[in-house]
């Protein structure tokens, strides 16, 4: 029988393969020629051209679709890839239970930017906290960034962020603890029953929990479960083009006295500076900005200088 080419959905990228779906829903373990040599590896959210194998359960992997946007950041000092199309980020947090530092929310949001995606700050748990305290936590991000509160165990604030994935591929992703998967099974009932028809579909076992993988929503769109994240490096050519992931940062660069301008805190005439100095920006994200700079110029290194710790809440 002849293999023919068919198009697909990359869902997850495993040590067994890759898990593609294409267009009727069937799935597919494939392997990569070369191990990527020639095409690079493709990711989660990845669309691209394989052959299905009729004589062994793996497929080929012949090409990797342009990409609308990209997720990456560094692990260990090397490059490790994310996500792929994404076309809008939930980034969760929570403000204890555990811990969130608003800086990792702040690496995570530069991350999404630098590869073109639309992100929305979802603060989860909000049982657990006083109104006053959630507005103290999510008062840098206020005017900047669009805000989601749920509570996951309660269901309040469920039934929004479910109208605002449908028909979207969009990906959940956060620190280890704030909820991920309790969202996850809110959004899909049988998600239990879905990852074990996929194991027993491919006869191979998936560990989500490592991996990032796509799931299909009951009322239509996708959504991509991450890994918890505990520290985020993002990935950018150029350091000085981090103060353009920082959007409440745009009204001022032009006013700044040289094109230039870093926006440090000794930068004459900078009026980022003074801005956060006098709260027209929140001081807590030019903070934000400064460390991460200067980890960015340190490098992409485990043992880099200890970040000034957060504002307690």
């Amino acid at each position: 029988m002849t293999e023919t080419t068919a198009q697909g959905l990359v869902l997850t990228r495993a040590k067994q393969g890759v898990l593609v779906r294409d267009d009727s829903g069937t799935q597919h373990w494939c392997r990569v020629p070369g191990k990527g040599k020639r095409m690079g590896m493709p990711v989660p959210g990845d669309y691209v051209d394989f052959k299905p194998s009729t004589t062994t359960k793996d497929g080929f992997i012949e090409a990797i679709h342009d990409r609308s946007s990209f997720l990456e950041r560094y692990s260990y000092g090397r490059k490790k890839e994310i996500a792929a199309n994404i076309e809008q980020l939930f980034l969760l947090t929570t403000i204890r239970e555990p811990v969130v530092s608003p800086r990792l929310v702040d690496r995570m949001l530069v991350g999404a930017s630098i590869g073109n995606m639309n992100t929305t700050i979802v603060l989860n748990k909000t049982d657990l906290f006083s109104e006053d305290e959630i507005e103290r936590y999510l008062a840098p991000w206020r005017n900047v960034y669009p805000i989601h509160a749920i509570s996951a165990m309660s269901g309040e604030g469920l039934a929004e962020l479910e109208s605002q994935l449908r028909g979207k591929v969009s990906m959940l992703a956060g620190a280890s603890g704030v909820g991920k998967s309790t969202v996850l099974n809110a959004l899909i009932s049988d998600l239990d029953l879905d990852t074990s028809a996929i194991s027993a579909a491919t006869d191979r076992g998936v560990h989500t929990t490592t991996a990032t993988f796509l799931y299909p929503l009951p009322s239509g769109g996708t959504v991509a479960d991450t890994p918890g994240i505990r520290e985020f490096f993002p990935v950018i050519d150029d350091v000085k083009t981090l103060a353009l992931h920082f959007p409440e940062f745009a009204e001022y660069q032009d006013q700044c006295r040289f094109d230039d301008c870093l926006h440090l805190e000794n930068s004459a005439g900078c009026a980022v500076r003074d801005a956060a100095n006098s709260g027209a920006i929140h001081p807590d994200r030019y903070t934000s900005y400064l460390l991460l700079r200067e980890s960015l110029i340190d490098g992409p290194r485990r043992g880099r200088k200890e970040e000034a710790p957060p504002p307690v809440f």
